[in-house]
């Protein structure tokens, strides 16, 4: 198992790397909610009602999953107690199967901000952040599931595991954000980002085939993969060794850079209506240092996973029984460092708000999303109810359908004079079916929780201005 443990060990270092910064999707029940202080960052047309400063850290921070796969497809509760996994016998094919997807997703979204400011000037907003966004993916086809589970049972004899990968991407990032109102119902704004790569490591399969041949599997894939950061992993035979994996001291301070840019615009019209639309991240990062490696132009065989229907101790030895003679797969020809210019992953937000003509405190709003990210590409849409019954108490609730299934999601937003404070989740009924013991959510694992503490200064400048006659700030 000593390949596994290094795989796993060189997965965990850089996962660590980049949720120890990690700043993944803006709040999106957010998005029509009334004086919440990062609107900006979903839309850099939209502008605050006050400016702030954010506490550092605790500005904003949120934690979360975004997946189509739960953790009850992968463990079943046995008559003593314990936990078995899908793979035993005990599990039928058709349970285990008919709960996963073509392609099953996981995404981990930590997000948290270092410094945040913003400020008017006349009818122009300015925002200034640093903060450290990462992205981790993970993509698995279904027909890998099916391999492990059936393998040539029924006369299975090839399948297609095409498109199995793991991403993960961490980066500094330095914006200036700048939002105009033209003509009173022309929004209008951009933010410029210089980037910082931190690290990167993508693993991709981007063709694997397995075909019975007699007894035993063969298999021929066609990947690649590539990592850059404060990581060594030399090659031995002309092959990426990952027994030499270590980190890299020498590479600590960061040589990779790039740059970015948000924009984004909204109109206002027939009185109660406002469309809008964003695209962000537009740049990429030039990565240094990589190490960089393609699958061998050969195919090679093995005999299956062995016995992994044991009722002993049935949890581990199932997992061992995978083994280490898939992870060949995983075999990758070393080539040169290189340089490599990586597009970063963009978002385009769509929304429409309708506030309600017998009371303009309460709007509707409809938001489409869409992710570009290759194989981790993902498309939403959410549906809110938005409401601000006093100009500091604003709260929101929507429902959304997306590629990871249905949610429903809240927000509760304070914004009085010389304080903010807001919580929200995009999804929390995974939140209310967790494990006893470790409060694991059993279902889809499509949640997220996100809170912030700021400091609000001068005259309020938000929707309501009409009707705050005694702000005289």
């Amino acid at each position: 198992m000593k390949k596994l443990y290094r795989i796993i060990v060189l997965s965990a270092s850089l996962l660590i790397s980049a949720t120890a910064a990690f700043a993944g999707q803006n709040l999106r029940t957010g998005y029509f909610l009334d004086g919440y202080t990062y609107r900006y960052q979903l839309n850099p047309a939209f502008q605050g009602e006050r400016g702030y400063f954010a506490i550092p850290v605790l500005g904003y921070t949120s934690l979360g999953l975004e997946s189509n796969l739960a953790l009850s497809t992968f463990l079943y509760p046995t008559g003593n107690g314990n936990l078995t996994t899908a793979l035993n016998s005990s599990i039928s094919d058709d349970t285990f199967l008919n709960a996963l997807n073509k392609r099953n997703h996981l995404n981990v979204n930590l997000n948290t901000s270092l410094i945040s400011f913003g400020f008017h000037t006349k009818k122009s907003w300015h925002t200034i952040d640093i903060s450290l966004k990462s992205d981790m993916n993970l993509n698995l086809p279904k027909d890998l599931f099916r391999f492990m589970k059936v393998g040539a049972a029924d006369g299975n004899t090839s399948y297609d595991i095409s498109n199995i990968g793991a991403r993960v991407e961490s980066r500094l990032e330095l914006a200036y954000g700048y939002s105009r109102t033209i003509a009173d119902w022309i929004h209008v704004g951009a933010r410029l980002k210089f980037l910082v790569g931190l690290v990167r490591a993508d693993m991709s399969m981007d063709d694997m085939q397995l075909n019975l041949s007699g007894e035993e599997w063969s298999i021929r894939s066609q990947g690649h993969m590539n990592i850059a950061g404060p990581v060594h992993l030399g090659t031995k035979e002309g092959m990426l060794d990952w027994d030499s994996f270590e980190f890299d001291s020498a590479n600590l301070v960061p040589r990779n850079f790039g740059g970015a840019v948000d924009l984004g615009v909204a109109f206002d019209f027939l009185e109660y209506f406002t469309a809008s639309a964003s695209v962000l991240d537009l740049g990429f990062i030039s990565w240094n240092n990589n190490v960089v490696g393609t699958t061998p132009d050969y195919s090679w065989r093995f005999n299956g996973f062995g016995d992994i229907t044991s009722e002993d101790n049935a949890l581990d030895k199932q997992l061992e029984g995978i083994g280490n003679e898939l992870l060949n797969a995983f075999d990758f020809v070393g080539e040169p460092d290189a340089r490599k210019s990586i597009m970063l992953a963009a978002t385009l937000h769509v929304g429409l708000e309708a506030k309600m003509p017998f009371y303009e405190r309460l709007s509707f709003g409809l938001l489409g999303t869409r992710r570009f990210n290759g194989a981790y590409s993902w498309t939403e849409g959410r549906l809110s109810a938005n409401v601000a019954p006093l100009n500091w108490l604003s709260l929101a609730a929507d429902y959304a359908i997306s590629d990871f299934g249905h949610s429903v999601g809240a927000a509760l937003n304070i914004h009085a004079k010389g304080f903010t404070m807001f919580i929200g989740t995009d999804s929390f009924l995974p939140l209310c079916s967790v494990t006893p013991k470790y409060f694991i959510p059993v279902e889809r694992l499509n949640t997220n929780l996100a809170f912030g503490l700021n400091i609000s200064f001068g005259k309020y400048k938000g929707r309501f201005v009409k009707d705050k006659v005694e702000d005289k700030k």
